[in-house]
Formats: structure tokens, C-alpha cells, sequence
């Protein structure tokens, strides 16, 4: 199995699906985030940066393309919306900042050339008004560790 679909009935289901890969997450890991705008994309992201033990308010980098949080593990949350190009994020340092600690991408589907093979995917579509079906898939170089921990997650959801 390299795809699970958990469904969210609630932007705290999707936050608490975000504390759980936080819990999880290893230095290196990689998640490329996809959905509608109002999807639950940050809403995850919150949950996410929880998990990991980051303090503080964590909001969508939208307009500064990335947010670095500190943590025991670092966070980089970027944002791919407003980019034109490739080229955007080479002249921030994509490449000093796509590296190490957890890095999160919004809007990943924007560029994918630049999604590491070894990321863990996840696809955020409404299904209802609060309702979400989050699909979360990966290929044959994601980490061993967290893609055992996702498959029980959804075995219990």
C-alpha cells in the first residue's frame, strides 16, 4: 500500500491528523501539501508544527513565501501560491532552506520538480461544508519509519 485516505469531519480532526505526523516527524522529513483554497491545508500545518513542539502562532506564508519556526526540530513552512517561477525560490535559497529539519510545502502541486522523492504527499479535498477526505501517499523513497506510523493511523480511522 503506498496511499491512504483518512477522511475529516472537522478543521480539528485535520489539525489533530497534523499533531500526529508532528509527533512522527524525523529531521529530513518532507510533506508537499495540495488542495482548494480553504481546504485545511495550514490548518494541518498548525497541527503539524504542535506536534513537533514548535511554540507560537504558525500562519499561512502566503505573502512571505516562507515562515522558519524553531523547535526541537526546525519547521519551514513555505508557500508556493503567489510564486511565479522556479526561480523565486532559488533567489531566497531554496536550496539551504529545502534541506534539514521538516520542511512543508502549500501549493506543492505548483512545482513539483522541486518535491524530493522521498516526500510524503497529501491531498486535502472538501467533500461538505466542514467535511474533508485527506489523501496521503508516497513512493518507494519515503522514510520507513512514518509511512509504518500513517498506515496505523488510518487503520484506526
Amino acid at each position: 500500500m503506498s496511499e491512504v485516505v483518512i477522511p475529516s469531519k472537522s478543521e480539528k480532526e485535520t489539525m489533530n491528523l497534523g499533531r500526529f505526523f508532528g509527533k512522527h516527524a524525523m529531521d529530513g522529513l518532507f510533506i508537499a501539501l495540495t488542495g482548494d483554497l480553504g481546504a485545511g491545508k495550514t490548518h494541518f500545518v498548525q497541527g503539524l508544527a504542535e506536534g513537533m513542539g514548535v511554540q507560537g502562532v504558525v500562519g499561512s506564508p502566503t505573502f512571505t513565501i516562507m515562515n522558519y519556526y524553531d523547535g526541537p526540530t526546525p519547521l519551514k513552512h513555505f508557500d508556493f501560491y503567489r510564486l511565479h517561477s522556479e526561480d523565486d525560490l532559488w533567489n531566497i535559497g531554496w536550496e539551504e532552506y529545502g534541506e534539514g529539519g521538516v520542511v512543508v510545502v502549500e501549493w506543492a502541486d505548483m512545482f513539483p520538480s522541486l518535491i524530493p522523492e522521498e516526500s510524503i504527499q497529501i491531498e486535502i479535498t472538501l467533500s461538505g461544508e466542514t467535511e474533508r477526505n485527506i489523501r496521503i501517499h508516497w513512493g518507494e523513497r519515503a522514510p520507513e519509519e512514518i509511512i509504518k506510523e500513517i498506515k496505523e493511523y488510518a487503520a484506526c480511522h
